[in-house]
């Protein structure tokens, strides 16, 4: 259950733990610490304490207990990432990442990823997964573009030699009703399978006040993932194919004025019902090989995602301005990794890879002014994409260790763009060197203090939705990172203080300006963004788990002025944003909970999130206050 609460003061991030201190005298005498979890986030296996980057991952066991079964839900336990929404799944969604905020027609500053595949569809549901990692930071030399923020890694189960499976039913107000069935079994002595599949629907949160209608924003998710594994005996090959399925067949009406949600967030006021069907199928085969020196991994994958949609636009229930928008866009995308790495128990260490991109990407739209055809566009875009990288550790001593990476990746761009009586191609291409350079110092142990400069960028494209006259293209966005960081562990493993400074210069951003039911997209001259994340967790008892982390960040434009067109694409002034906070970047996040088992399968999971205030548009006339929700299971 979830209900919003007044927010409490950071302070309380501290006292917690104090009020905790009775469990002390009792834990020093049992021996228990709190479960290290074995994580990917640098394309090897290492434990989540031993990589030198701020990072937020998330077990199965943990998924299941504080409930998190979509991104909005990861999202909203993770410092300094939060994420707007409109209503139901969909494209018209963003992350925002220590500060770093994408446009809705452009790509996002957040790298999505299922088992290193990466999606365009990131507002989704996350189930049978083996953990989640959320990376912050730019992490341009191993993903490469559109990665300049962070990245999310969710990593699913894969089949094991055994029989297992289950069956989940839950129910919810609003006619929630999910269900969830998993199989897992060896097929022989070499083939194993898992299958899981999930069906979620509800009737919708609001209601049109105009007729009571209260189904307008209905869900109907059903999501499938079928995986077969081979692992020949006496081999070190091992190989596992994946076909994965998502359809989305939601209502689509969300929007309001800002002034009618503040008086009443129940309400809608369209005419139009709208819709919101989606489509998702990726086929995926990755290929490893564990060597005496060193390991090799191919991952292969095709997806295509089909997104078709119908929104109101004028959001009233006067049929005289009633105006539609209808978009059909279809994204066919292969990828191509090779990578090879040295083992980790090795003073030097080593990773190098290839990877090949291709994507088609077609936009339809058509605008519908009291149902009399007002405008139409249509744009197909081929992408290639393909990189080299490389990243190398290097421990000098029993105390310092070395870091660096780089990566050349260059995309190369084909747009063909219809409207009306006008049509135009473009053709684009953006090369560009991605460094990282680190030093970590090991004063113990079990403390791990590093610092590093890293380099991200999101490449330019073109915006299909720009009003007559106006140039579709948008060049790239960077961002340089640094940052000095702190991993540790106290009390016999029992007390994990994680901790990060970072700043980050952010050039050329991409910032979209809308002009209903237009936009475009220009580059900003400089904006920076600078802040903190800590990340606490206590075994007070060898039952009782205590949990904390924030994040703060001040993120502003240093000089950004841009020129206005109105709907025609006449010029008519510039903007001065200089000294502004970007839109939807909240300024903190935090989170305190606590986790309680007892009866060895009955547990007690409550946590506390707030996400900071933020502002709606650039020029932070329109904002959102603090807000905090309280979650038991």
């Amino acid at each position: 259950m979830s209900s919003r609460w007044k927010k409490i003061p950071p302070v309380s991030l501290v006292a917690v733990f104090i009020s905790a201190s009775c469990y002390a005298e009792e834990a020093e005498n049992q021996v228990f610490e709190i479960e290290p979890i074995v994580v990917t986030a640098q394309k090897v296996e290492q434990g989540s304490q031993d990589v030198p980057v701020s990072l937020s991952v998330f077990s199965e066991k943990e998924l299941e207990k504080r409930n998190i079964s979509d991104t909005y839900d990861l999202v909203n336990k993770t410092p300094n990432l939060s994420m707007i929404k409109s209503g139901n799944p969909s494209d018209a969604s963003f992350l925002s990442l220590r500060g770093i905020t994408p446009t809705m027609e452009g790509s996002q500053t957040v790298l999505f990823l299922v088992d290193g595949v990466p999606y365009l569809t990131f507002d989704t549901d996350i189930f049978d997964a083996e953990r989640v990692e959320v990376l912050r930071g730019p992490q341009g030399t191993l993903y490469g573009k559109n990665a300049s923020s962070g990245v999310i890694n969710v990593i699913t189960n894969a089949p094991e030699f055994r029989k297992e499976g289950s069956v989940g039913l839950g129910v919810g107000n609003y006619g929630e009703l999910k269900t969830t069935l998993i199989s897992n079994d060896a097929i022989n002595n070499e083939l194993a399978y898992r299958a899981a599949f999930q069906f979620d629907k509800n009737d919708g949160y609001f209601t049109r006040s105009t007729d009571g209608n209260d189904e307008l924003d209905d869900v109907n998710n059903l999501n499938g993932r079928v995986k077969l594994r081979w692992s020949p005996l006496d081999s070190r090959w091992d190989m596992i194919t994946t076909i994965q399925g998502q359809k989305q067949r939601n209502g689509n009406n969300s929007f309001a004025s800002l002034s009618q949600i503040k008086s009443d967030s129940h309400k809608v006021y369209s005419d139009t019902d709208g819709y919101n069907d989606v489509d998702v199928y990726t086929g995926s085969v990755r290929v490893s090989r564990q060597g005496n020196n060193v390991d090799f991994t191919s991952t292969t994958a095709y997806t295509y995602e089909n997104k078709d949609s119908e929104q109101d636009l004028d959001f009233t229930p006067l049929p005289e301005y009633q105006t539609v928008l209808d978009m059909i866009s279809k994204q066919k995308r292969f990828t191509q990794e090779f990578r090879f790495n040295s083992k980790q128990d090795q003073a030097l260490r080593w990773l190098t890879g290839i990877y090949f991109e291709n994507e088609d990407s077609i936009n339809d739209i058509d605008y519908y002014y009291m149902g009399y055809p007002m405008g139409d566009s249509y744009s197909d875009m081929e992408s290639l994409n393909y990189a080299v990288f490389g990243n190398v550790s290097y421990l000098i001593s029993d105390q310092w260790e070395f870091v660096s990476g780089l990566r050349y990746d260059r995309s190369e761009l084909d747009f063909d763009y219809v409207s009306g009586a006008m049509s135009a191609q473009y053709t684009n291409s953006y090369t560009k060197l991605l460094p990282k350079v680190g030093v970590n110092y090991y004063a113990g142990e079990n403390v791990m203090v590093y610092t590093s400069v890293s380099e991200g960028y999101k490449s330019g494209s073109f915006n299909p939705l720009v009003p007559s006259g106006v140039a579709p293209a948008y060049d790239p966005e960077y961002t340089m990172n640094y940052e000095l960081g702190m991993k540790s562990q106290w009390l016999d493993g029992r007390l994990t203080v994680n901790g990060a400074l970072f700043w980050i210069d952010w050039k050329d951003q991409q910032v979209e300006q809308q002009q209903y039911p237009y936009s475009y997209t220009d580059n900003a001259g400089k904006t920076v963004s600078r802040g903190v994340e800590l990340d606490v967790s206590w075994m007070a008892t060898s039952d009782l788990k205590l949990f904390a982390n924030g994040g703060y960040n001040d993120a502003h434009f240093d000089d950004y002025s841009v020129s206005r067109y109105d709907g025609s694409g006449n010029y008519v002034g510039d903007y001065d944003y200089s000294d502004k906070s970007p839109a939807n970047t909240p300024g903190y996040t935090y989170t305190l909970g606590a986790d309680y088992t007892f009866m060895n399968n009955y547990f007690v999971n409550f946590d506390y999130s707030v996400i900071g205030k933020m502002y709606f548009d650039n020029e932070n006339t329109e904002s959102q206050s603090d807000f905090g929700v309280f979650n038991v299971r």
